[in-house]
């Protein structure tokens, strides 16, 4: 299934994405449909979109087959750390928003704010 945004819907999330990312460090920021169609990208460096949507898609598929395995309910989030960095992906339902940053020290931060944004994403992209 290939979704299309409207321009100005894309130009939304652009704006949210980019307000995300200065408020907890993030070094890319994406809005992908659960498929892995990316919708929205965000990055201060170089990186590769089609690998990070693949990624969240990969990711979210894993997540929930995990939450469903051990009866968790819904998949809310899937957080990965590294010894220099984290990747969080926020399931929306059918849409996904994945983050990552350098910055170790502010994953609590960006959890934080991924939740806020979430609902504003979701109305974007649903109404």
């Amino acid at each position: 299934m290939f979704e299309v945004i409207s321009p100005e819907k894309k130009n939304e999330l652009l704006i949210i994405l980019r307000d995300i990312s200065r408020e907890c460090s993030l070094g890319a920021i994406a809005v992908v449909s659960s498929e892995g169609q990316e919708l929205a990208f965000f990055a201060e460096r170089s990186t590769d979109q089609v690998v990070m949507s693949a990624l969240a898609s990969a990711l979210n598929s894993a997540g929930q087959q995990t939450v469903n395995q051990i009866k968790c309910g819904n998949l809310d989030q899937v957080i990965i750390k590294g010894s220099e960095g984290f990747v969080i992906l926020l399931n929306l339902d059918q849409y996904i928003v994945l983050a990552a940053s350098n910055d170790t020290y502010t994953l609590a931060l960006a959890m934080s704010i991924l939740g806020k944004y979430g609902k504003k994403v979701y109305q974007i992209l649903t109404t």
